[in-house]
């Protein structure tokens, strides 16, 4: 199975979904991508410094622009905001794609907001706000840990 997780700039979010669910499973590839960026830059400070008091080393992470991810061999897709799932699937009709906190269900408001123009305590939440969704992903899908 192929999994790419998706938001504006593959800075902060998408990658901090990539770190922390590679973490959690073992059977799945999973990458990440952005819309806003350009293949090859460096992710966020701040979020390198969060993955790193989390024991996710990404240090050496590189920013992949759409146009660069392989979004026909993906089986889905999950987004930061609703609006970057509605982006995906315009572009690629029959993508299976849901906004991360869609996929674990039981949320209101189904964007995780982009912590780049806030400080470090922002990336630190955008971290525990994404990791409780994948854990209640995983809590559907037991079978992606083994």
């Amino acid at each position: 199975m192929k999994l790419i997780f998706l938001c504006s700039g593959n800075t902060s979010r998408s990658p901090m979904a990539e770190g922390i669910f590679k973490n959690m499973i073992n059977c799945i590839d999973v990458t990440s991508a952005g819309f806003s960026t350009y293949s090859g830059e460096k992710a966020d400070e701040y979020a390198v410094i969060v993955w790193r008091k989390h024991c996710i080393d990404l240090s050496d992470f590189k920013t992949t622009n759409i146009s660069d991810a392989d979004f026909g061999n993906a089986d889905l897709v999950l987004t930061a905001t609703a609006s970057n799932r509605d982006k995906i699937r315009k572009l690629y009709l029959d993508i299976n794609a849901y906004t991360i906190k869609e996929y674990g269900g039981v949320y209101d408001d189904l964007d995780i907001e982009d912590p780049s123009d806030g400080g470090l305590g922002d990336y630190v939440s955008c971290f525990f706000e994404i990791k409780e969704a994948l854990e209640k992903i995983l809590e559907i899908h037991e079978e992606w840990r083994y």
